[in-house]
């Protein structure tokens, strides 16, 4: 069980791993095992706490009995946070306590740009096959938050992962953060959520291969929001590379549209105006009626108090049709009839909108102004030209897109074009090449050493030649 923060405050020195920073917990045996596993991505240790550490951890682990034969093979399970990047978060809150997150959490036959924790220092390097065997235990785990988003808080866990797919090299996850429980952290992550990225924490079995580290096989238990320069994989964002597949800048498209759509903006301001003169004209129609709503307002009065008491007794409380709900459609219809001049005699029930937007509360304010007349000529000359711009608009857009040339593909380095012929292939094809394709082309050039092999394929694969 975690220890709260009563416990651990209460815990003598003499209880961690690390007594003076008062770090890696060792008060009894499952805290000590968790302590071993801890040691090499605890951050803010220095290598020679670390060493200290690992001494105090197995010193206590003696005293307690536990078993360390296994603590130290060079073909062990570990624990992992392997630090990945990119975190997009959409503005979209259909849930009040869910708001949704998209990302990239590491990738797949690459090795690492730095040692991720818990690696020994080593690089590392997952391959496609481990990630795929391994990518539904990523499903249902928690995201941490730690205060200074540089590290794991397991105790502090604000979302979930809900799916997960590997696409070309990328492992990507989707899910939600709870935005009601953790309405500060959600908005901080809203706010930079262009510096962060995702860490993720896996046991893993691990084998050298050269100066990496592979994963031979592995489960993830977790992961965690952190800055991106704590990453690992040291990449762009998923959102930027979206933003890449137009070949047209933010501000080409700008000056390309406002040249067209001038002119129509031009005509829609003074559409504008006209609207506003209009409504000028019925506030003032409203006002001149004063009189006639004075003598109204008694009633509708009268009609909402009857609602009222019949609300009390527990009478026509039919969430739709109700006589409550009735009474107070029939005082706002009464108050709008002589707002328009008129003095209301007829209830037209099918006349009136039952829509969320229109209901009112008992006491709540009459209307500010009549509908306006959709039969109107005026206001329907004004409906059918901002019809008849939207197309125009809709048309522009569709237009500008349509005449923007298609991305040209990348020209290939003269180094993989050297490649591609020592392995006899003349022409680099054109819809790319499989994982396997690639094996057969470097053993056929002579390229057997692994280092040389994982080298050769990210030269292929950011060529774009690696068919995903």
């Amino acid at each position: 069980m975690p220890l709260s923060k009563e416990e651990r405050d209460a815990l003598p020195a003499e209880h961690f791993a690390v007594p003076g920073k008062r770090k890696l917990p060792i008060n009894d045996p499952t805290h000590t095992s968790l302590a071993w596993d801890m040691v090499d991505r605890t951050q803010g240790l220095s290598d020679a706490e670390r060493s200290e550490a690992r001494a105090r951890i197995l010193r206590r682990a003696k005293e307690l009995g536990i078993d360390t034969s296994d603590w130290g093979k060079s073909v062990h399970a570990a624990a992992m946070t392997l630090w990945g990047m990119s975190l997009n978060v959409p503005e979209v809150a259909n849930h009040p306590n869910r708001m949704p997150f998209s990302g990239v959490l590491t990738f797949v036959n690459q090795p690492s740009d730095l040692p991720p924790g818990g690696s020994g220092g080593k690089r590392t390097y997952l391959p496609k096959d481990v990630a795929e065997k391994a990518l539904e235990s990523l499903l249902g785990m928690a995201v941490d938050f730690s205060d200074d988003l540089s590290a794991h808080d397991v105790t502090q866990k604000i979302g979930v992962i809900t799916g997960a797919e590997i696409v070309g090299d990328e492992v990507r996850i989707e899910g939600f953060f709870y935005a009601a429980d953790f309405p500060q952290e959600c908005a901080r992550i809203q706010e930079e959520k262009e510096d962060l990225g995702f860490s993720y924490e896996v046991r893993a079995q691990t084998r050298l291969m050269g100066d990496l580290l592979q994963i031979v096989s592995c489960v993830f238990t977790g992961a965690a929001v952190l800055y991106k320069d704590k990453a690992a994989y040291q990449s762009t964002s998923l959102a930027a590379q979206a933003e890449q597949e137009i070949e047209m800048t933010k501000e080409e498209m700008e000056v390309l549209l406002a040249g067209a759509l001038g002119p129509i903006t031009t005509q829609i301001t003074a559409l504008n105006k006209e609207v506003v003169a209009i409504k000028a004209s019925n506030d003032q129609t409203i006002q001149a009626n004063k009189d006639m709503r004075d003598r109204v307002a008694p009633h509708a009065k009268a009609l909402r108090d009857c609602a009222a008491a019949m609300e009390a007794a527990g009478i026509g409380l039919h969430s739709g049709r109700g006589h409550v709900k009735m009474l107070h459609h029939m005082a706002a219809s009464m108050e709008a009839e002589a707002a328009g001049g008129h003095l209301p005699h007829i209830y037209r029930d099918h006349d009136w909108t039952f829509s969320a937007a229109g209901e009112r509360e008992p006491n709540a304010a009459a209307p500010a102004a009549p509908v306006l007349d959709a039969n109107n000529p005026v206001i329907k000359t004004l409906t059918d030209q901002l019809s008849a711009l939207g197309t125009q608009m809709t048309d522009l857009k569709a237009a500008a897109f349509k005449n923007t040339e298609a991305p040209q593909r990348k020209t290939i380095p003269s180094e993989v074009l050297t490649l591609l012929a020592k392995g006899g292939i003349k022409e680099a094809p054109a819809d790319g090449m499989t994982e396997d394709q690639i094996d057969t082309m470097l053993q056929a050039a002579g390229v057997t050493k692994i280092s040389d092999r994982i080298a050769a394929k990210q030269k292929i694969a950011n060529a774009g030649l690696l068919r995903a």
